[in-house]
């Protein structure tokens, strides 16, 4: 496949991408965006982009949202226009390489592109609210000093958010996978000073922070916080809690089982410690 892009590309004829592309795996997407960088000659990165986001194939379209990514700094009010549109597309692959578009817009332009995610914030479209958290993911994994707050402002508009693209991706994911592992120290304080909530939404998305990849390291403390937690009566929260004390507890069974079995003999949270245990 890359011998056919290649003839492609050099031939200056893409319009005959999507016959390539047809099918492509984002390994051959990857290569169809280095290699049009590579040629572009006297036409802009965002005209070659802008023509490729109307193509009816998704490949293609996929495509249009690395050369975004590459060529965001050549014209950033284009390129946010051209994002705005495919982080909404209707193939989900495509709004994954738009989102991924926007990380890197943010890794390049932070301050500029932080302004334009807090609007998206608030964006009446699931997607376009999403595609904030799949760009602070891409950027938190630069660990770049000073991004870790303004990272997590950035999160917190959505953390009551409870459309299913939303709340999916922020907890177990954007907190828990990401920001607990690549910024540890504020992302722990943002869990305690959330925990502190009533909405049930910003609750779940605290416990399941607890039961990603990056809670193991803070396990004590987050029982801290999980302890709290387990006492709220509504079911929503505490199955999250429960959630996070057994996948805490395959990682740290020598610290998570004797507290469950703590709370197995409180009353309060019996229910919470038994649910954990049918998965210890």
């Amino acid at each position: 496949m890359r011998e056919a892009i290649d003839r492609v590309i050099e031939a200056g004829k893409l319009e005959q991408l999507p016959s390539v592309l047809e099918g492509a795996a984002m390994p051959a997407v990857h290569y169809a965006v280095k290699r049009i960088a590579r040629m572009e000659g006297e036409e802009p990165l965002l005209e070659t982009a802008a023509e490729l986001a109307t193509s009816e194939q998704g490949e293609v379209r996929r495509v249009a949202c690395g050369l975004i990514g590459e060529g965001y700094l050549q014209d950033t009010e284009k390129s946010i226009e051209l994002l705005y549109g495919l982080v909404d597309d209707r193939d989900w692959t495509v709004r994954e390489s738009a989102g991924d578009a926007c990380g890197r817009a943010l890794r390049k332009d932070f301050r500029g592109m932080s302004e334009v995610l807090r609007d998206w914030a608030r964006d009446r479209s699931d997607n376009v609210r999403r595609a904030v958290l799949v760009a602070v993911m891409k950027a938190a994994q630069t660990r770049s000093p000073g991004w870790g707050e303004p990272l997590l402002k950035l999160m917190e508009p959505l953390i009551s958010d409870r459309t299913k693209v939303v709340r999916r991706t922020l907890g177990p994911f954007a907190l828990g996978s990401i920001m607990l592992r690549c910024y540890p120290v504020v992302s722990f304080e943002y869990l305690v000073k959330w925990s502190t909530a009533t909405d049930e939404q910003t609750l779940w998305n605290v416990a399941m922070a607890f039961s990603a990849s990056g809670a193991p390291p803070l396990v004590k403390r987050a029982l801290i916080v999980l302890r709290k937690l387990s006492l709220d009566e509504r079911r929503y929260v505490w199955r999250a809690v429960a959630a996070a004390m057994w996948k805490l507890g395959r990682k740290k069974p020598e610290v998570v089982r004797p507290e469950l079995a703590r709370w197995l003999e409180d009353e309060r949270r019996t229910h919470v410690a038994r649910e954990a245990l049918r998965y210890l």
